[in-house]
């Protein structure tokens, strides 16, 4: 709210009551005084014995503005003509209580009014006062926002579906609508989030808009706007009016708009017989049939939310008659709980007919658009799938011949001997297996370790053979340590006498 109220400050749309009228922002010096009570908090949460840094550092702080707005006077001076205040309310000791955060109720908003007051004590000039309360506001506290000649005040609150709800006097409401932090086009992105979530609903019925109203916490004008927008960027969506309310269903699979033909204004069952008369006007059937259902899973829906409510005055009404005493309170309930039950009856028999139609109108759907799928598509007849059929068997039998030719020459490449070579050389594999292992039987008069020490040194003499024959020579490793020689011109030097 703070960041949106600093962007405000530089949009020309932003007018607030000063002592010389209606004034833009923009046209006036502004200076800007921010902060917040976090030192509040700090000796809330210790009163409370709460001594936990992450815990504060997630509470909120009450943040606050204060925009002092002036105008030139006399060419040099500056008069204070205005002022803005953002105030910032939260319920800290709910919060940190683990309790369920209670909206602001009016005596406490008049104790925030009386507090700004005193601190704009000697002041006389308009101020426009925006009150942010996280945890809501009460209808009585809702009262409070009115419009005078020394004050407007204008009250902000988040709800629960993600955006903000922004109420004060109604000749302000251009002014209300730009302390809103939410934008457009952020509104506009929850209500196309709403249908993309609620698609299903479109396969059977539709999406009307007071449900997405109801859901988002937006005005009515901008989810028809929306929704209509929605099926115009989507081909095969339509929004239509249907029993008051605007109605976002599918069209059909296709989704190919139609051109007008004039139908439009033919009574109901004159159009039907002119839909279902013609031939090969099947685009014009499943849009006629789709918006049918859709009006008709609509009604469902009303009805579902009337026995809702019957059931639950049923219940309330039984619940009294267990509790009272008076026969004659018994007996008006007991009149009561019969027409209720009766209309509880009508209901059901009207969601009945109301379901079958429903159901014959989802099956001829469903056919002609099994009928316009097999017809639309172009599919090989008999004697072509034959044909393909042993072009395909004389592809597999020579592909099956290149294989076994390439198995063969793969197996002689990869063996490199004949069949001689490689007899000999499995005969001197097994003679060197034999050598090795005679080597390793212990000889006359020596031990089996004395036949290991002498396997292994004659191993790393094979090996030391090896290397000399590759050429790798290694350096000797020295057993003392020997003094560098003498220079040459040190040696003729002779030796010093003693002392």
């Amino acid at each position: 709210m703070m960041e949106h109220v600093e962007r405000l400050l530089g949009d020309e749309r932003l007018r607030v009551d000063t002592t010389r009228g209606r004034r833009p922002v923009t046209t006036m010096f502004r200076a800007v005084e921010a902060g917040d009570h976090a030192v509040e908090l700090k000796r809330v949460m210790a009163d409370a014995g709460k001594h936990d840094r992450e815990l504060q550092a997630k509470m909120p702080t009450g943040r606050w503005m204060e925009v002092t707005l002036s105008q030139k006077k006399m060419l040099v001076m500056r008069e204070e003509v205005g002022k803005i205040q953002v105030v910032c309310v939260s319920p800290i000791k709910a919060l940190l209580n683990g309790a369920e955060p209670q909206p602001l109720t009016g005596s406490e908003v008049q104790k925030v009014l009386t507090q700004l007051a005193m601190e704009n004590r000697g002041s006389e000039v308009p101020t426009t006062v925006v009150l942010v309360s996280t945890g809501g506001f009460t209808i009585e506290a809702a009262e409070h926002a009115e419009r005078r000649a020394d004050r407007t005040l204008i009250l902000a609150q988040p709800n629960d579906s993600g955006g903000w709800r922004v109420s004060g006097p109604v000749e302000t409401k251009a002014l209300v609508d730009l302390f809103d932090p939410e934008a457009e086009t952020a509104k506009r992105q929850r209500v196309r989030a709403y249908i993309d979530e609620n698609a299903v609903d479109m396969l059977s019925g539709g999406i009307a808009t007071d449900k997405v109203a109801a859901k988002t916490q937006l005005p009515l004008q901008l989810v028809e706007a929306e929704l209509k927008s929605y099926a115009k960027d989507r081909p095969g969506m339509q929004a239509r009016r249907l029993d008051g309310r605007i109605v976002l269903f599918r069209e059909g699979v296709t989704g190919v708009p139609d051109p007008p033909s004039g139908d439009e204004n033919m009574p109901f069952l004159e159009r039907v017989k002119a839909l279902f008369s013609r031939k090969g006007d099947g685009e014009k059937k499943v849009t006629f049939l789709s918006e049918r259902r859709a009006a008709l899973t609509q009604q469902q829906d009303r009805i579902y939310e009337d026995l809702n409510h019957l059931e639950k005055k049923e219940s309330e009404l039984r619940e009294q008659f267990k509790t009272s005493t008076s026969a004659l309170t018994k007996r008006r309930l007991t009149s009561q709980l019969l027409q209720f039950r009766k209309d509880i009856e009508r209901r059901q028999q009207m969601l009945g007919v109301i379901s079958q139609q429903v159901n014959v109108v989802s099956t001829h759907l469903h056919n002609l658009e099994l009928t316009k799928q097999g017809s639309g598509q172009k599919l090989p007849d008999a004697d072509e799938i034959t044909a393909d059929a042993v072009k395909a068997e004389e592809v597999l039998a020579e592909l099956q011949t290149s294989n076994e030719i390439a198995q063969t020459v793969g197996g002689v490449a990869s063996g490199g001997l004949s069949d001689e070579e490689q007899a000999l050389f499995e005969e001197l594999e097994r003679e060197a297996a034999g050598d090795k292992a005679a080597d390793a039987l212990p000889k006359a008069g020596e031990s089996m370790a004395d036949a290991q020490r002498r396997v292994a040194q004659q191993q790393a003499a094979r090996e030391q053979a090896s290397r000399q024959t590759t050429g790798a020579v290694e350096d000797p490793i020295p057993d003392i340590d020997e003094p560098p020689p003498v220079p040459i011109r040190e040696r003729g030097r002779g030796q010093a006498e003693p002392g």
